[in-house]
């Protein structure tokens, strides 16, 4: 059985460490060392205070009597859009039953997708398969240790990202995504801008851990990039026209100059971007865990209106 989680199940699994099952949930930044941002006393209290008045979901399978397995659930920007943060079960068959509890929870919320990622293999990947999960792309963790160099002559300087870039982005995104994938994630501006990983839609902001930059030629948004600072990394994400492939390198290289090489960069590789990957791995860094990326759908998308003007007939 599956329940909210309760002030004393924070204590049992942050505090005390007695749960029975073990992570399924891939381990992606900023769970990935050295971040390993899992949850403790402090982040499942101020969690269990937000809750259920927020966009955030947390819950607990008991076996007699006992915290077997536990669920996080988060949404994004507008709350469209939910992701599994964490998934600790002893089974496939709790864990299929704390991710239809947490789906559950999103469709209340008024959430349409719920995102997952796991393992390629293993109790993760099967129990997102019972739950009606479908894997929409695979993807690899790149890691650059510290120490990189930094002044890089020929790197092609970024700017940081506007407000008025926001369909030049979107544009962005629909030539460097395959369809099949846009399908699972953003058909529509709105559902692009649903994406962001945060409790409002994207703004410029000069403060912060996570900074945005774009690239253009002439009037195009060629491509963009997302800076995110952790206490022990950083953490890179990039997009890169198909057309433009070329300037990768310099792009990865500009990005570089403005981290610290005091700290490893992590970087996040979906299995359709391979010019990212070659050029990342020219620039030092070596792949890690390959994971998989689910998707749930909970409610059909609607037919778009129609722009088109109506013909009167006399």
């Amino acid at each position: 059985m599956v329940n909210a989680m309760r002030a004393i199940d924070g204590v049992t699994i942050g505090l005390l460490h007695r749960i029975e099952g073990t992570e399924l949930t891939a381990h992606t930044w900023p769970k990935a060392p050295p971040e390993n941002r899992h949850p403790t006393f402090l982040r499942l209290l101020s969690g269990l205070m937000v809750s259920y008045a927020g966009d955030r979901r947390m819950g607990v399978a008991r076996d007699d009597g006992h915290v077997s397995g536990m669920v996080i659930a988060r949404s994004r920007a507008t709350g469209v859009v939910w992701d599994i943060e964490q998934l600790v079960a002893p089974s496939v068959g709790a864990a299929v039953d704390l991710l239809g509890w947490a789906c559950e929870c999103a469709r209340n919320a008024r959430g349409r997708r719920v995102f997952l990622e796991t393992p390629p293999e293993g109790l993760g990947a099967d129990a997102a398969r019972r739950a009606g999960f479908e894997r929409y792309s695979d993807a690899a963790t790149y890691r650059l240790e510290p120490g990189f160099r930094q002044d890089a002559p020929d790197a092609l300087p970024a700017r940081p990202r506007l407000t008025s870039d926001e369909q030049g982005v979107f544009q962005l995104y629909c030539a460097a995504v395959p369809a099949p994938v846009r399908a699972a994630e953003a058909m529509t501006y709105g559902e692009w801008k649903a994406l962001y990983r945060g409790r409002k839609v994207w703004t410029p902001s000069v403060l912060g851990s996570r900074q945005d930059f774009v690239w253009e030629l002439g009037s195009r948004i060629i491509g963009w990039m997302r800076l995110s600072f952790g206490q022990r990394s950083q953490y890179l994400e990039m997009l890169v026209h198909p057309l433009y492939e070329s300037y990768t390198p310099q792009m990865i290289r500009n990005a570089l100059s403005q981290m610290s090489a005091k700290v490893p960069v992590l970087a996040d590789v979906r299995e359709y971007h391979a010019g990212i990957r070659n050029a990342l791995e020219q620039e030092g860094f070596r792949s890690g865990a390959a994971y998989t990326i689910w998707v749930r759908q909970l409610a059909p998308r609607l037919a778009q209106p129609s722009g088109a003007a109506a013909q009167a007939t006399a």
